[in-house]
């Protein structure tokens, strides 16, 4: 029995020295046991999203909503919204890509600067992706494909329908008994009423935004044909040239707020909500920013010019920035691809066009003939406007060079309407930028 314990404890000894030795020099030791369930939270996709929708802007909060709900859905990705509000997106999205911080998603509207975002590589083009996802290519309208269409590939998706007018406060046109404008000569005479009752006649500034008033009179007097060719033959067309003599003349009969110069677009804006100017040029996006039971705001077309060649009825017209593209950066890392992909999907989705519809009254381009059926007040009337149109026109700052746009004709249209530069003087610049860019 001695013998026996003796081996037990020999053999007891030996096992503990080899397990000793396993441990000492193996690569791999042993771990102690652990009592408890230890999982590791997988690393989450992180996507980077940015448009114009941020901030202050109706569809902010709907967008938020949207991009909650997929994350909810798809808890493996986050979405990290860096959309800003107003004339400051583009420089924040074109710096990105400058840079080398490319968004994964973004908003754009259609335009010179997604065509040279295009051109340098820097977009994903998607078009085998629709090919092969028919349920969801259908799902969008058919004939607004050219809009993201360049050189025969499709890169973007066309979801937010927009176009542009005269948005006015009828209660004070009611107010002072002046008389809505049909005509440009209505516009000076309503112009001249509301300065003598002490009502700023149309709320402008001197921003990017600001220039949808010259824009729609750019329209009004060159048509569709000659805003899409603002050079002919090297001359800048005169349907650009002259409309700034019409804005010049506006502002020449005190038309404009005393310091349009220094406001900014949302300080603008809120001139006409609060009802301390009487009209604004906007865009549909716009009417988000009044209730349904709001009855004393109403749209018309922008006031006809007798020297143009456009109809009464013609409207600026065309998509925004809820049209959607994913980076080149973002297609060739396959796990980026394909969370963009959901994501794509998600934003452009039939309930996502929904939700944005019914709380921002945007004109959507999927499913739009239910989507578009809403029936708020403004929505109504926008329909009259769009049925009746006879000519619709792309914005005229998506056929110049936005750089150029802003780096010049932005910049010196104040020189024009306190005169000390002539609008020739301006275009003859924005030739020599083109000039100097080859873009000529």
């Amino acid at each position: 029995m001695a013998l026996i314990k003796k081996n037990v404890i020999l053999y007891m000894i030996m096992a503990f020295l080899v397990m000793s030795l396993v441990s000492c020099n193996s690569s791999e030791r042993i771990r102690p046991v652990s009592l408890s369930f230890e999982t590791e939270t997988p690393e989450k996709i992180k996507l980077r999203f940015i448009s114009s929708w941020g901030g202050v802007d109706t569809k902010a909060d709907p967008l938020q909503q949207v991009l909650n709900c997929f994350m909810e859905d798809n808890p493996d990705i986050e979405v990290i919204n860096e959309s800003v509000y107003g004339d400051d997106f583009l420089h924040k999205l074109k710096t990105d890509f400058a840079s080398g911080y490319n968004p994964d998603v973004f908003g754009l509207w259609p335009g010179s600067d997604i065509r040279a975002l295009v051109e340098a590589g820097k977009v994903a083009d998607i078009t085998d992706l629709l090919e092969e996802d028919k349920a969801w290519m259908d799902t969008f309208g058919k004939s607004e494909w050219q809009f993201t269409t360049y050189n025969g590939r499709i890169y973007g998706l066309p979801l937010e329908i927009i176009y542009e007018c005269l948005f006015i406060n009828r209660d004070l046109f009611a107010r002072y008994n002046v008389k809505v404008p049909r005509t440009y000569d209505d516009l000076k005479q309503a112009v001249t009423d509301f300065r003598k009752n002490g009502v700023i006649p149309i709320a402008y500034n001197s921003t990017a935004e600001g220039t949808y008033l010259y824009q729609n009179i750019v329209a009004r007097l060159g048509g569709k044909e000659n805003v899409e060719r603002p050079f002919v033959n090297g001359v800048p067309n005169k349907c650009y040239v002259e409309a700034m003599e019409y804005v010049r003349e506006l502002y020449q009969m005190g038309a404009f707020p005393p310091d349009a110069f220094n406001l900014s677009s949302r300080e603008r804006d809120e001139l006409f909500i609060t009802k301390k100017a009487a009209m604004i040029v906007q865009g549909s996006w716009f009417i988000g920013r009044f209730s349904d039971s709001d009855t004393t705001v109403d749209i018309v077309p922008f006031p006809y010019i007798r020297e143009g060649v456009t109809s009464e009825t013609a409207l600026i017209y065309g998509f925004g920035c809820g049209t959607f593209y994913m980076s080149k950066s973002a297609w060739d890392d396959e796990t980026r691809k394909n969370a963009s992909i959901k994501l794509l999907k998600a934003l452009t989705s039939i309930e996502s066009a929904e939700i944005f519809a019914k709380r921002t009254g945007m004109l959507s381009n999927v499913d739009s003939e239910r989507l578009n059926s809403y029936q708020g007040r403004l929505r109504v009337n926008e329909k009259a406007l769009l049925n009746a149109a006879d000519e619709l026109i792309g914005p005229p700052d998506s056929f110049v060079d936005r750089s150029i746009w802003e780096k010049v004709l932005v910049e010196q249209f104040p020189y024009v309407l306190v005169g000390e530069k002539t609008p020739q003087q301006v275009w003859d610049q924005i030739r020599e930028e083109y000039i100097a860019k080859g873009l000529e």
